[in-house]
This record gives structure tokens, C-alpha cells and sequence, in this order.
């Protein structure tokens, strides 16, 4: 399994990282750290891997957020958010923005290796055994997609953009020049939309997109 770490304290990194490569059974590999959102997001563009560790805490993201930036770039990651503040609002945000797992750092190693156990199983991670039933319920029923909202707080702001400007007609090319994007940037992000809402043409795309209300009824390619 290869993993990366986001954690701004350097500490636990290297705690996480000799306690996973310790561990026999997870055959875990850590391909790669950061300690912050903007180097997350170059993490994930940069390193292939199957889970990150995302600390909900970051000096410049908040976890729900940032879960859904990078499952927009990487949408086969999963991600387990590791955090000291639990509360409902939190862990229903991180499961709506698509986090396969929910561990609290007092939880301890033994439920985060547990965690990483499942999701190597394929199972989703879960919310960790100390938290309230109230909260396991919250996580398992909030899904990501289920309603136009969530499904607008799993794009990011780039993707609703490039999802405007493919639907109102333009192409690959124009939409680079708009945002400053080269073209396969522009495909990648209709790419990880297409991935995210289930679809595989254009079209698909922009009916699913109206009917999301990811975009106004108006914004159509055969509008142009």
C-alpha cells in the first residue's frame, strides 16, 4: 500500500511514517510527506499512491475542503482524515467531501493501522470505535453526491469553472487560454468532474451538471 502523509507538525510525520513502515501485515510504503494544502495538492499531482493521510488542520485549508481539491485531481485516492477536533459537523463534512476513513488522533496507531487494514480489504475506513453512535450514523448516511450540494462541495472552484466554459461551448483550447490552463489540464479537470458525477460523454456531462445544479439551466454548448 503506498501512503502519504499531510500533517504540518514534522514530529508526527516521522512518528506516522516509522509506525507504519513497522508495521509487517500493511506492507505500507510511504511515498511521500507535506505540511500543508498547497504541497498536498502538489503531493497527489506529483506521487502515485492509494491512500493519504490528510490532518484536517492545515494553516492554509481545512480538511472537508482540501478532501475534495484532491479527490478532484486524484479521484481513485482514498482518504483517511486524521484529527484532534471531533464534532457531528465535521465528521458529516469529511464523508460528504468523499473520506474513506475518520480517525481521531487519540485514537492511537492500533485504529489508524485498523483503518488502513479495511481500506486494504476495500472497505471504506470508517469512523473510529471512540466516537459516539450519533457520529458512525452521521458518517455512514452522509454520501458524497447525494444532492446538488454535495456534489458542488466535492468540485473545486477550477473544476466548476472549466464545467461553466465546457458547457456553454468552448473548447479545450479556449478554456486554457480563459483560465490559463494548458489542454491537458483542461482535460484533466473535465476528466475527474466526468469521474466525480458517474458520466463518460460531454453531453452527459452538462444534462447531469444542469440537473445537479452544478450550473445554470442557460449555460448550454447550444447556447453559443
Amino acid at each position: 500500500m503506498r501512503v502519504g502523509i499531510v500533517d504540518d507538525h514534522e514530529v508526527v510525520r516521522e512518528g506516522l511514517r516509522l509506525a507504519l513502515t513497522g508495521t509487517p501485515e500493511l506492507a505500507v510504503e510511504v511515498v511521500a510527506e507535506a505540511g500543508s494544502g498547497q504541497e498536498a495538492r502538489d503531493l497527489v499531482r506529483r506521487h502515485g499512491m492509494d491512500v493519504l493521510l490528510l490532518d484536517y488542520r492545515l494553516p492554509d485549508a481545512t480538511g472537508d475542503a482540501l478532501c475534495a481539491d484532491l479527490l478532484g485531481l486524484r479521484p481513485s485516492l482514498r482518504i483517511v482524515m486524521l484529527t484532534s477536533y471531533l464534532s457531528e459537523d465535521v465528521v458529516q463534512r469529511c464523508r460528504s467531501a468523499g473520506a474513506a476513513g475518520f480517525v481521531t488522533k487519540a485514537a492511537g496507531l492500533d485504529e489508524l493501522r485498523s483503518v488502513l487494514g479495511r481500506i486494504a480489504a476495500g472497505e471504506d475506513g470508517g469512523v473510529v470505535r471512540s466516537t459516539s453512535a450519533t457520529v458512525q450514523r452521521l458518517y455512514a448516511a452522509a454520501k458524497p453526491g447525494d444532492a446538488g450540494a454535495d456534489a458542488r462541495r466535492v468540485l473545486t472552484p477550477q473544476q466548476e469553472r472549466v464545467l461553466e466554459l465546457a458547457a456553454e461551448g468552448y473548447t479545450y483550447a479556449e478554456i486554457g487560454a480563459r483560465l490559463h490552463l494548458s489542454v491537458s489540464t483542461v482535460r484533466f479537470h473535465i476528466r475527474g468532474v466526468k469521474e466525480r458525477l458517474g458520466v463518460r460523454t460531454r453531453s452527459q456531462l452538462i444534462a447531469t451538471a444542469i440537473r445537479e445544479a452544478l450550473i445554470a439551466p442557460g449555460s448550454d454548448a447550444t447556447g453559443r
